[in-house]
């Protein structure tokens, strides 16, 4: 004991339970370069002509030297101001005076700068409007942008350039990784800014929501929105030099030259033309308060945004009826089938919990016998803990099980149901489900061996959840009930599909192991048959160099004949858990809708589980060369947002 003490608490000792995040990231990334290559074609085409029309035909070749420093003038003039203008025509005439192809390298960089920004607006600022009008989306569009900012560009450049190759056209995309936070970000905050008190004047006048967000947010809005745009101006300038590594061009090329030879000269220009460039674009980009919008453009864009009158509508009848039912705010009191759930899940759960330490298998590993030979015979029993047992399905029955009885004891000790995240009807239900699901995954699971037997521990863990899932129903429809009107729409049916295509893909079609070993049966044979009357250790040697040179890379699917076919227990969840996920928008009562949405709830924390000890028992194997596959941990993902659909429906208590 104290050996296994002083070895858990040995940080050189974390290795052993390395998570294989790397080799799912490579494996997404090879399966996206062989399967989806037209449609990484058609994502680069356009981005590939576009950069073609400003930077071949436009800036370097159509237009003059003279014309281009025009254009700025006049588009710095329009813009901002005279000043601002010139200004403008004077950096980049120093840009091409800096030495040899300075000209066309700048006319490059500006060039790759205009047609990022072009792309990041037309995509930012729809989804900086979509954020601000629909909480939902900017909830799950958040954490999204959080990954785009603080990610390195090193990071997410190597996947680019398998997915693209390199040059320009991959830099702008990744580019456009780096700098369409800020404006998506930007336009949702000038949008929600907005004085309510506006829009509702405009609302009360009769202007439709077009028309409000048109001629009212849009408008108000601009500054935020045109901070937005600056900020991604520059951040795709600052990208200009990690870009020049994958052989992107523009002014980033000497800088990364200069830092490889030594050359100060050649960083120095560089670094000027940089500047320059950079000062350019933001004054363009960022108006002050003191600009004068005297020009011709402002009066026209003016007399545009007035050209019509408002419209003002009946007002509406106060007697009328909304349509909507009020929710109450008081929580629900315990009822006795909340009671009686409460009462079997204490028992039920230490049930759960003792099978874990009972036998779960007899005669060999049913999980490890799939990533190591020796374990295909395997004398004795083995508990719901063993390695060679239940393993992690067995240790994560024995939280959920202490978990339920933790969270019926608290219920009953309650004096009213509170709707959080312990001391409810869906955390029974979650846990039970839960408690189901891990052995039943654990029975899926292919037998490897004919001496394998299942143990008792097992079938007492399934009969316990099934017990606690019963009651936890049970309660769930003991509610009473609150007619309300449905509201299920075609963006929760297309959700729910998408989600569940991906679950099934995940669960189904995608690998649950990673064998990146030699043939080593193959290499068994050639040993044993060169064995007899030669040099045992050349032979190894040799054997060995072969089989690292014929490593291969095999992927088991989770319905594959020869694999552990626990997709199929997954794909099972997923179309449950979608049904339900589609009930909870279709219910017509509080009751159903309470039913449906802890249905979704549980079975998207089973999903998870489920992947999360596959992974577990795998890692813990510490079996060289073999590793779980990505599938398993695009499952945990997928699982997780269910399970968050599924509690975000729970109506309030």
């Amino acid at each position: 004991m104290n050996l296994l003490a002083e070895n858990f608490w040995d940080n050189s000792n974390l290795s052993e339970w390395e998570i294989p995040f790397g080799l799912w990231i490579e494996e997404i990334v090879f399966w996206l370069t062989t399967n989806i290559g037209g449609l990484l074609d058609a994502i680069k085409w356009p981005v590939d002509q576009m950069l073609k029309l400003v930077i071949d035909n436009l800036l370097q070749d159509w237009l003059p030297w003279p014309v281009v420093l025009l254009m700025f003038l006049l588009l710095g003039a329009s813009t901002r101001n005279l000043k601002v203008g010139l200004g403008s025509a004077v950096a980049l005439l120093i840009c091409g005076l800096l030495g040899d192809e300075f000209w066309d390298l700048t006319m490059e960089t500006v060039g790759m700068i205009i047609v990022a920004v072009i792309i990041c607006a037309i995509f930012g600022i729809p989804l900086g409007v979509l954020s601000a009008r629909v909480d939902a989306f900017w909830n799950r569009l958040r954490p999204i942008l959080d990954g785009m900012q603080v990610i390195h560009p090193f990071v997410y450049l190597l996947p680019i350039i398998f997915l693209f190759g390199v040059r320009r056209t991959p830099g702008v995309l990744a580019t456009l990784v780096f700098a369409l936070p800020p404006i998506v970000r930007l336009t949702n905050l000038g949008v929600r800014q907005v004085p309510a008190d506006v829009v509702e004047a405009a609302r009360a006048f009769g202007a439709t929501e077009s028309r409000v967000l048109r001629e009212v947010q849009l408008p108000l809005a601009r500054p935020a929105i045109m901070a937005g745009l600056n900020q991604t101006l520059l951040l795709s300038l600052s990208m200009v030099g990690i870009v020049a590594i994958i052989a992107g061009g523009g002014l980033g090329k000497p800088i990364l030259t200069a830092l490889a030879t030594a050359d100060i000269p050649l960083g120095a220009s560089a670094g000027a033309g940089l500047y320059f460039v950079g000062v350019l674009l933001d004054r363009i980009s960022q108006p002050e308060a003191s600009d004068k919008r005297l020009n011709l453009f402002s009066r026209m864009r003016d007399a545009w945004s007035t050209r019509s009158d408002p419209v003002v509508p009946p007002m509406p009848d106060p007697t009328a009826g909304s349509g909507f039912v009020t929710r109450r705010e008081a929580p629900i009191a315990l009822q006795p089938a909340h009671r009686l759930a409460a009462g079997v899940s204490v028992i039920a759960g230490l049930a759960a919990a003792a099978a874990s330490i009972l036998p779960w298998g007899d005669g060999s590993g049913r999980i490890s016998s799939h990533v190591r030979f020796d374990d295909l015979l395997l004398p004795g029993s083995h508990s719901g803990l063993d390695a060679t047992g239940g393993s992690y399905f067995g240790g994560l029955v024995a939280i959920l099980g202490i978990s339920a009885a933790a969270c019926g004891l608290a219920a009953l000790l309650s004096s009213r149901a509170r709707r959080s995240a312990f001391v409810s009807v869906p955390s029974f239900l979650a846990f039970g489900l839960g408690i189901v699901s891990l052995a039943g995954a654990y029975l899926t699971i292919k037998i490897q061996s004919d001496a394998y037997s299942n143990g008792i521990g097992v079938w007492l863990a399934l009969a316990a959840g099934a017990v606690i899932t019963v009651l936890a129903l049970w309660a769930a429809l003991g509610t009473e009930v609150e007619q309300k009107p449905a509201r299920i729409s075609w963006r929760d049916v297309l959700g729910v599909a998408v989600l569940s295509a991906f679950l099934i893909f995940a669960g189904a079609s995608g690998s649950w192991i990673l064998d990146q070993r030699s043939d080593s049966a193959q290499i068994a044979r050639e040993l044993a048959a060169e064995a007899e009357g030669a040099d045992q250790g050349g032979i190894a040697a040799d054997i060995l160099a072969e089989a690292m040179a014929n490593t291969r890379r095999v992927t088991v699917r989770g319905i594959d004949g020869d694999g552990p076919q626990i997709g199929y227990i997954i794909i099972a969840l997923t179309i449950a858990g979608a049904a339900a996920a589609l009930l909870t928008r279709a219910a017509r009562s509080t009751r159903a809708q309470r039913f449906a949405a802890g249905c979704t709830y549980a079975i998207g924390c089973s999903i998870s589980v489920i992947a999360i000890a596959w992974i577990a028992s795998l890692v813990r194997l510490d079996t060289l060369q073999i590793s779980p596959g990505a599938s398993a941990f695009l499952t945990v993902c997928g699982g997780l947002v269910l399970t968050a659909r599924g509690w975000r429906s729970l109506p309030p208590d």
